[in-house]
C-alpha cells in the first residue's frame, strides 16, 4: 500500500512537534471550582481544584493600560528549565476595583475587567463597558466520548507531560488572526495549528518558518501564550462555536489584551519589545547570485552589470557558495573561489553594495571544524548522551550534520568568533538560514529538552548573529532571517522561506506575510520570483512588483533572477518597478519608523485598519503600505484581478479615474503597470530615484498632495533619526505648507481637478506643480 506521507514529510530535518497524546481514555481533567487565597493592589490569586482532585493556584494580574495576565500552575508539576520571553509590565500604581459574591468575584480596571465564577469555574474577560468580551466555553461533549471544546484545565500525556489548555466561545463570525507565518490563509477561522516553527519545505502547506503563539481576534481582544513549547491552536475547528489553545508546559501563561487590533499590536510591542529599524540602504533592493555555485569574478561581474543598467540595489547576496562546497556550516571562504575576500569588499564598496552573506548553524560531519566541536560536547545530544547527527537538508545537498547547543557558553562563544571572522571581511549583514531543525527529543546543556528549545533556538542563534554584527560593523545588529518566535522581530527582518516558482506560492506568500504583520513582524520580504525553479516572464514581472511594493525586496532563487534574463519588455517593467521603489523611499522609511514606535503593521492587512466591515476580511491578497497605498498584487496570469478598496477615493498611480469604496473593482493592469493605488487626501514624501537608497540624508524632497481635501499631515524620517513633520492646508485654493525639512522641498498637486492652487512654504511664496500621475 503506497505511504500518505508526503515525501517531503519524511526528511528528518522536518523535526514535529511531540505528539499530545493523552495518558489513558478520558484523561482531560477540567478545573471545577476555585476560592480565593488572596487580594492585592492589581489582582487575585484562587486555590481551583480539578474534577480528579488536583490542586493548582490560579492568578489573576492586571496590568496598566489594556492587559491582564492569567496563569495557571498544578501543584504536583516540578519546575524545568524555562525561558520567559514576555517583560513583565510595570504594575506600580496599578489598582484594580473588586466586586464580591458568594458564587465569585469581578476585578475592574479602566480598559478591562475579569469575572470569576467558583463553581462551575469559569473566567471571562471583560471590555470597558463592564460586557462580557471572551466567555469561557462550557466543558461540553459533541456525539462522541471527546469533547467539543478542551476545558480550562489540564491533560496527563503518555510521554509524562502534563498539557494545560483553555477554551473560549467563538462567535458565528469572528476571525483569528496572527500565529506567526501562516501560508494556508490569512483568517485561521476553521484551522488547526500548532506554534511549532518547522521547515515549511515550500509555502503551500500549514507549516512555518517563523510562528508566533499570539492570536488577534476581530472581536476586539488578542491573547499572548508566554511559552517555547508547542502551543497549539484549535480555531473553530473541532468545534465551530469554540476556540481553545493546548500548550504542553508546566504552565499556562496567557497575556489577555483589549481593543482594536493597532491597540493590541502596540500591547504585544511593549511586551516583547520593538522591532528593529533596518538600515535605510536595507530599503533599497538586494540581489542574489542564487543558490548555485559561485566566484569572486562572478560577483563582479553582476556589480558591473547592475550599475551598468542603472538598475537599483543596495545589497548583493552571495549564497551558500562563498563557502567550501560540503562545509556550508564554517563560516570561512571558498579560497579557491574567492580568493581575496577584503579585495572583494572593497570594490563592491566602491559601487556603493553592501554584502550580505548566507550562514546556518549546523556543523556537516565532514568540516574539519566537527571534530573540535564534538570533543568540545558543543552539539546538542540524544537521550543517551551521543551527539545528534542526521540529514538537515532536504534533497541531500549536504553531508549529515550535527546541532551546535547554543546553550552552551563555550559553543556560543565559538559560534560567535567564526561570525566575527566571517564580517571583518567586509559583510554588512548575515542571511541567518536554518534554525528549525531540533528535534524534540534532544538534550542541550542547560538541561532543557528538545521540546523546549526548539522554537527558542532561532532566537538564541539570531540573538548571536545580531551582537557580532552589532560589534563588527558598528551598525545595527539586522539580520536576514527565516525561523522566528516571540520577540524575534528585534532580529529586523525575515523572509518567508522557499517558495515555487507558480502563481499559487506568490499568493500564499503574500498571505503569510501578511500573517506576520499581524504577529508583531512589521519587516519581511520574500525570494522575488519564487525560490524553486524558474519563472516565467509575466510571473517574475508580477512578483517583482509585489516584491518591490513588500517592506523589504530580494531577488533571489534557485537560478538567476537578474531582471535583465526575463526578456526587455519584462525587464523594462521590472526596472520601472524598483524606480517606484526609490522614488518612495522616504514615505516607506517614514512607515516603517512609524511601525516600530508603535507595532502597527509596515504591510497592513485589510482587517488591520477595518475590523468592523465583513468585506475586508476576504479581502487577504491585499494591503495598504503604511495609511495610504493600497497595493494589490496580482496572483494569477492575464492582469486582472477584483480589488477591494477601502472608504474614499483611490487614485492610480499613473493617473487616471479614481475608485470609490468601500467597493470591490474589477481591475486591469498592463505588464508595465503596479498595483498600487494612492489614498485621496494623502500627503505622500517621495524622492528623485537613485540606483542605491544609502545611508546618507535624502538630498530631495517632493511633497505630493493626492487630491487635496481640507488638512494632510506627512512625516519626513532621515538617517540622522529626526522627525520632520509637514502639514498642509487647503484654504479657498490656496495651499499653504509647514515644515521644518532640511531638505530643498518641492510641491505638486496629483489629481487636483482645474488649475493649480497658489502655494506658500513656510509663508514664503513656492511653486506648484500639477500632475495626474506619481512622478518618478
Amino acid at each position: 500500500m503506497a505511504s500518505s506521507l508526503h515525501p517531503r514529510d519524511r526528511f528528518p530535518f522536518i523535526a514535529p512537534p511531540p505528539p499530545l497524546t493523552p495518558a489513558y481514555p478520558g484523561a482531560t481533567d477540567p478545573v471545577v471550582t476555585g476560592s480565593v487565597t488572596r487580594i492585592h493592589g492589581n489582582g487575585a490569586a484562587l486555590t481551583v481544584r480539578t474534577a480528579a482532585g488536583r490542586a493548582g493556584e490560579l492568578r489573576v494580574r492586571i496590568g496598566d493600560g489594556n492587559l491582564m495576565r492569567v496563569t495557571l500552575r498544578m501543584a504536583d508539576v516540578s519546575a524545568g528549565p524555562r525561558t520567559a520571553l514576555v517583560h513583565e509590565p510595570d504594575r506600580a500604581g496599578v489598582r484594580c476595583g473588586v466586586t464580591w459574591s458568594e458564587h465569585g468575584l469581578v476585578l475592574r480596571a479602566a480598559a478591562l475587567g475579569v469575572r470569576i465564577r467558583y463553581a462551575p469555574f469559569a473566567v471571562d474577560l471583560l471590555d470597558a463597558e463592564g460586557e462580557v468580551l471572551l466567555r469561557q466555553a462550557p466543558y461540553t461533549t459533541g456525539s462522541s466520548s471527546a469533547p467539543a471544546a478542551l476545558p480550562l484545565g489540564v491533560t496527563p500525556l503518555a510521554d509524562g507531560r502534563l498539557a494545560h489548555h483553555a477554551s473560549w466561545s467563538a462567535d458565528p463570525d469572528e476571525h483569528f488572526y496572527g500565529l506567526g507565518e501562516r501560508f494556508t490563509g490569512l483568517d485561521l477561522r476553521g484551522q488547526r495549528i500548532d506554534c511549532w516553527i518547522q521547515d515549511a519545505m515550500g509555502c503551500t502547506g500549514t507549516r512555518s518558518y517563523a510562528a508566533v503563539p499570539y492570536l488577534l481576534s476581530s472581536r476586539g481582544y488578542a491573547l499572548l501564550v508566554d511559552t517555547t513549547t508547542a502551543a497549539a491552536f484549535d480555531l473553530a475547528h473541532t468545534s465551530t462555536a469554540a476556540w481553545s489553545v493546548t500548550v504542553p508546559d508546566e504552565v499556562l501563561d496567557l497575556y489577555l489584551i483589549t481593543g482594536d487590533p493597532g491597540r493590541c499590536l502596540a500591547a504585544y510591542r511593549d511586551l516583547t519589545g520593538p522591532a528593529l529599524c533596518p538600515p535605510k540602504w536595507a530599503f533599497g533592493p538586494w540581489i542574489s547570485g542564487g543558490f548555485q555555485p559561485d566566484s569572486a569574478d562572478a560577483v563582479r561581474e553582476r556589480a558591473r552589470r547592475i550599475r551598468d543598467r542603472g538598475f537599483p540595489c543596495d545589497v548583493l547576496h552571495i549564497d551558500a557558495y562563498w563557502q567550501p562546497n560540503g562545509s556550508w556550516s564554517d563560516m570561512r571562504w571558498d579560497t579557491g573561489s574567492f580568493p581575496d575576500p577584503g579585495l572583494l569588499h572593497q570594490d563592491l564598496a566602491r559601487q556603493g553594495f553592501r554584502v550580505s552573506l548566507w550562514m546556518n548553524p549546523y556543523i556537516g560531519t565532514g568540516s574539519p571544524y566537527y571534530a573540535e566541536v564534538e570533543r568540545a560536547g558543543w552539539f546538542l545530544r540524544t537521550a543517551a548522551g551521543d551527539t545528534w547527527v542526521d540529514q538537515v537538508w532536504g534533497g541531500g545537498y549536504h553531508p549529515p550534520c550535527a546541532l551546535l547547543d547554543l546553550t552552551h557558553p563555550g559553543a556560543a562563544a565559538w559560534f560567535t568568533g567564526r561570525v566575527r571572522e566571517a564580517l571583518a571581511s567586509g559583510a554588512a549583514v548575515l542571511k541567518t538560514d536554518f534554525g528549525e531543525a531540533i528535534p524534540a527529543d534532544a538534550v542541550a546543556h542547560n538541561g532543557m529538552t528538545g521540546d523546549r528549545l526548539h522554537n527558542l533556538y532561532p532566537l538564541l542563534y539570531n540573538d548571536l548573529v545580531a551582537d557580532a554584527t552589532r560589534e563588527v560593523t558598528g551598525g545595527s545588529g539586522l539580520t536576514w532571517g527565516r525561523s522566528s518566535w516571540t520577540g524575534g522581530q528585534r532580529h529586523g527582518a525575515k523572509w518567508t522561506g522557499d517558495p515555487d516558482s507558480d502563481w499559487p506560492d506568490l499568493a500564499a506568500t503574500l498571505r503569510a506575510g501578511l500573517s506576520l504583520s499581524l504577529s508583531g513582524h512589521p519587516f519581511w520580504s520574500h525570494d522575488i520570483g519564487g525560490f524553486h525553479g524558474t519563472p516565467s516572464p509575466e510571473l517574475f514581472v508580477r512578483w517583482a512588483q509585489f516584491g518591490l511594493l513588500s517592506p523589504l525586496s530580494r531577488f533571489h532563487g534557485i537560478t538567476s533572477r537578474l531582471p535583465w534574463e526575463f526578456g526587455e519588455s519584462a525587464y523594462a517593467a521590472v526596472l520601472h518597478a524598483a524606480r517606484l521603489r526609490m522614488s518612495l523611499l522616504p514615505y516607506v522609511y517614514a512607515a516603517a519608523a512609524d511601525a516600530v514606535r508603535t507595532g502597527e503593521p509596515l504591510a497592513r492587512p485589510m482587517p488591520y485598519d477595518h475590523p468592523d466591515r465583513p468585506d475586508a476580511h476576504t479581502a487577504d491578497l491585499q494591503y495598504l503600505l503604511g495609511p495610504d497605498l493600497l497595493v494589490a498584487p496580482l496572483y494569477a496570469p492575464g492582469g486582472r484581478r477584483q480589488v477591494w478598496f477601502p472608504p474614499g477615493e483611490w487614485l492610480p498611480y499613473t493617473g487616471g479615474a479614481p475608485r470609490t469604496g468601500p467597493a470591490w473593482h474589477c481591475v486591469e493592469l498592463p505588464l508595465s503597470t503596479c498595483p498600487l493605488w494612492l489614498r485621496a487626501g494623502s500627503l505622500l514624501l517621495t524622492t528623485t530615484p537613485a540606483d542605491r537608497a544609502g545611508s546618507t540624508p535624502f538630498e530631495d524632497i517632493t511633497a505630493t498632495w493626492v487630491r487635496p481635501l481640507d488638512t494632510a499631515h506627512a512625516t519626513l524620517h532621515d538617517t540622522d533619526a529626526t522627525h520632520t513633520p509637514l502639514t498642509a492646508r487647503l484654504t479657498d485654493g490656496h495651499l499653504t505648507l509647514t515644515t521644518t525639512a532640511g531638505p530643498r522641498l518641492r510641491i505638486a498637486v496629483l489629481g487636483h481637478p482645474g488649475p493649480p492652487p497658489t502655494a506658500d512654504l513656510n509663508g514664503v511664496p513656492a511653486a506648484v506643480t500639477s500632475t495626474d500621475r506619481l512622478d518618478l
